[in-house]
């Protein structure tokens, strides 16, 4: 199953790049489109903000970012090569993340040697944390565990954080050592929060350790604030120490609120799931894909797949899975139960 999707952060707002003096407006519109998780709107919204605004390095981003989520790794490359190509005027936060977003797609396109030369170049320039903390990830992946140790060291000497430690992790993770990343949490919890924003991020920790007792004070209200990740991982919590009736209460009030509807009804089956009431799941699911989100969209579409599978409707769930994997073809879950139900 499929828990809710967070929503996509775009990171940091641009500074123009040698914008036309009439501007249509079709960047931002690109950039609210991917926001949503709406690709093809937004690749077109890009294109005409190339095409007539003169926005060529900001909309080349974008569609790069777009192709990158849809799984077009290669196509995301030439991207944002372009987009590099086009900057009209020095601007080094907005090159280093244009090189960040084509390190991913080398690495997910398999390229490993060129995503760590990025990451080997941002360090020599700027000695900056996040690329040690990627470039360690990738040693991970390759089995040298010391190389991606000595990374993650520099990294915390550059930036003690919560994001940091969280990152470590994450990678970690990744690469199924998650033991290792757990020592990574256990030092995040040496800091001390600082504001909403960290005791935040000291919840997920919390979370993530399994201390769901001291995760849920502060998850639960950064949920109240609208902050997806944490009703993510809140309900999360509840499914997970078989509290179905506060998850979905949790997800119910959501809906109320008008806050992630489609992210909610996706909660909504999960609990459904569990419950083993699977029309209703079906029910939810349907409601969740009618709100348009793609943000959550491909979570929704698993878990019907995974709805048909426990129904023991696998030629529903056959014919699911084709259309899923034609709009995901690089999904590894989806491939992995493809060979279940292909099996059935």
């Amino acid at each position: 199953m499929r828990k809710i999707a967070s929503v996509f952060a775009l990171g940091f707002c641009l500074l123009m790049l040698g914008c036309a003096a009439r501007d249509s407006g079709a960047y931002d519109r690109g950039m609210d489109a991917l926001s949503r998780g709406d690709y093809s709107a937004a690749v077109q919204e890009f294109q005409t903000a190339a095409d007539q605004d003169g926005r060529k390095a900001e909309a080349y981003r974008g569609q790069g970012i777009a192709s990158l989520r849809q799984g077009d790794y290669a196509g995301a490359i030439a991207l944002f090569s372009q987009s590099l190509e086009e900057m009209k005027h020095s601007n080094r936060k907005f090159r280093r993340d244009v090189l960040l977003y084509q390190a991913e797609a080398y690495e997910k396109n398999r390229q490993s040697s060129q995503a760590g030369a990025i990451y080997d170049q941002l360090i020599k320039e700027d000695k900056d944390a996040v690329s040690y903390v990627l470039r360690g990830g990738g040693k991970l992946r390759e089995g040298d565990a010391q190389g991606a140790r000595e990374d993650f060291e520099r990294a915390l000497e550059q930036e003690t954080t919560y994001q940091i430690c969280l990152q470590i992790y994450q990678v970690c993770t990744e690469a199924n050592r998650e033991a290792d990343g757990a020592e990574y949490l256990e030092r995040a919890l040496e800091l001390t929060p600082e504001g909403a924003e960290e005791s935040r991020l000291q919840a997920q920790v919390y979370y993530y350790l399994g201390d769901y007792q001291k995760a849920q004070a502060g998850l639960s209200a950064a949920a109240e604030d609208g902050d997806e990740d944490s009703l993510r991982m809140l309900g999360s919590l509840y499914l997970e120490t078989g509290e179905t009736a506060g998850a979905r209460t949790l997800y119910e009030n959501a809906l109320e609120e008008g806050s992630h509807p489609a992210a909610a009804y996706n909660g909504l089956a999960l609990c459904d799931i569990l419950e083993e009431d699977y029309e209703s799941a079906l029910r939810n699911i349907r409601q969740g894909i009618s709100c348009r989100d793609e943000s959550v969209m491909r979570d929704l579409l698993y878990n019907e797949i995974v709805v048909y599978e426990r129904q023991l409707d696998f030629e529903t769930a056959q014919s699911k899975m084709r259309e899923f994997l034609e709009r995901y073809p690089g999904d590894e879950e989806a491939l992995r139960e493809n060979q279940f139900l292909q099996s059935r």
